[in-house]
């Protein structure tokens, strides 16, 4: 084979992907089982089809009628024995040993719900130390912590009906965690005598949701709470449509999230130019794009071998050094994984750095584009039009799409993003930027820099 390789101009292609038949080069290869493949997903569709393709055929074989006979009989009788043993065994144990008495849990009760100007308050009592989840018809609102067997939220705007969930904290975990929600400010105390007047309050600053004392997130959906999703394209490998994307989104006016690689902006500095000016979000999405975990290998996201925090700083601040002599600005705190290959080790030492880490949204949603795939013959390949077709089928509030600013496609998605935007509007969504889903979850620049002073 003896043709340019899509992903890394310049190469020739040594070979095919063994699932997609994709042209590949030595620097974008994955050896898996012994073969070569073009990217984790074809290893792992493979896979699934060496494994299912013996199994039908053995189902497709024609089977004795008399071994047929004795099959239906065993799987019919069988359940049957199995529940009247199992029956019986527990009658023996119950004459043998009484039943244990029942034993509850920590759990939270809304005692009132009063409307007022600055919002619903809402006020209960909690059987032991720990951390309330208030929930709404959206999903989680708020957070507070428990006090004297009281809990409080203060300022809630969403409309109910209210449930509240009790989650416990070890007392480590308990003395880490936020504020609550519901926490009155403390007044300063006051003079016994003053003659002078009074000035006016200040205003109270509003008050953000508490973010759960866990682990390093990835964020993969913000708030449910308003029509809002965030539009993020990655910039790695090809420019190829970049420029009509960000057409779309400046006749829109539409800022979105952006993440690029060094590689990318050394090799299309116009483009990493156009995007700052336009006035986009940039994330750090690596120098290189390497692999940071096995999952390539054996479907596992543990940290690969030579893979450590020196080797991410490396990696993180040099996409920020490039963006920053190119452009002149610094890119924002966030961070998205090559490949989607991370794990909370891995997201810890990337929060040293000064990184959130912004995934997409998978799940029953399916967020994810999927419009790196360049081949019409492979499972995953889905045309330009199917592509616009599902995400606007699926957006929903909170939703964080993944498209790339380039592709090699014969089909490509970038003509058809207007659509998308103006699909998407029609359904009733505002635009965001992956940051304001932080905010709004409570993942502030200040959590960060505590979160990084206690990382590994």
């Amino acid at each position: 084979m003896d043709l340019p390789c899509p992903v890394h101009p310049g190469r020739r292609a040594h070979k095919g992907c063994r699932y997609c038949r994709k042209p590949i080069c030595r620097l974008c290869e994955l050896k898996m089982r012994g073969h070569l493949y073009c990217s984790p997903r074809c290893a792992r569709d493979d896979g699934r089809l060496a494994f299912w393709r013996p199994i039908r055929e053995r189902l497709a074989s024609p089977v004795p009628p008399r071994l047929a006979l004795a099959a239906v009989t065993l799987g019919v009788a069988a359940p049957m024995l199995l529940a009247l043993r199992t029956v019986g065994q527990l009658d023996r144990l119950s004459l043998q040993t009484p039943a244990p008495p029942v034993r509850r849990g920590p759990t939270a009760r809304i005692d009132s719900v009063t409307e007022g100007a600055a919002g619903v308050r809402i006020e209960g009592t909690a059987t032991a130390a720990g951390a309330v989840l208030l929930f709404g018809p959206g999903g989680l609102l708020a957070t507070a912590t428990v006090s004297d067997g009281r809990f409080r939220f203060d300022g809630i705007r969403q409309p109910g009906p209210y449930r509240a969930g009790f989650l416990f904290l070890s007392s480590e975990a308990a003395a880490e965690s936020p504020a609550p929600v519901s926490a009155a400010p403390e007044r300063a105390a006051e003079p016994a005598v003053s003659s002078a007047p009074r000035a006016a309050p200040a205003p109270p600053e509003p008050r953000r949701a508490a973010a759960p004392a866990l682990s390093t997130p990835d964020l993969t959906r913000g708030p449910l709470d308003k029509p809002e999703l965030v539009v993020s394209f990655d910039a790695g490998s090809s420019s190829r449509g970049a420029r009509q994307i960000l057409d779309a989104l400046a006749e829109r006016r539409i800022r979105t999230t952006i993440f690029l690689t060094g590689d990318f902006i050394r090799h299309y500095p116009d483009v990493a130019r156009r995007v700052a000016a336009d006035g986009h979000e940039v994330g750090n999405h690596t120098d290189t794009h390497p692999h940071l975990t096995s999952y390539s290998r054996d479907g596992r996201q543990t940290t690969r071998p030579g893979v450590d925090r020196e080797y991410l700083a490396r990696e993180l601040r040099a996409a920020a050094e490039a963006y920053r002599q190119t452009t002149g600005r610094s890119m924002a705190p966030l961070w998205r994984a090559p490949y989607g290959e991370h794990n909370p080790e891995i997201r810890a030492w990337a929060a040293r750095e000064g990184y959130w880490h912004v995934g997409w949204t998978g799940g029953r949603a399916g967020l994810d584009g999927l419009d790196w795939v360049s081949d019409p013959a492979a499972r995953s390949y889905r045309s330009a039009g199917r592509v616009v077709e599902r995400l606007v089928g699926n957006a929903e509030s909170g939703g964080i799409i993944l498209l790339h600013l380039g592709s090699d496609r014969e089909d490509p998605v970038a003509p058809r993003v207007p659509e998308l935007l103006d699909a998407l509007a029609r359904r009733g969504f505002r635009f965001a930027r992956a940051s304001e889903f932080l905010d709004r979850l409570g993942y502030t620049p200040e959590r960060l820099t505590a979160l990084a002073s206690t990382a590994p």
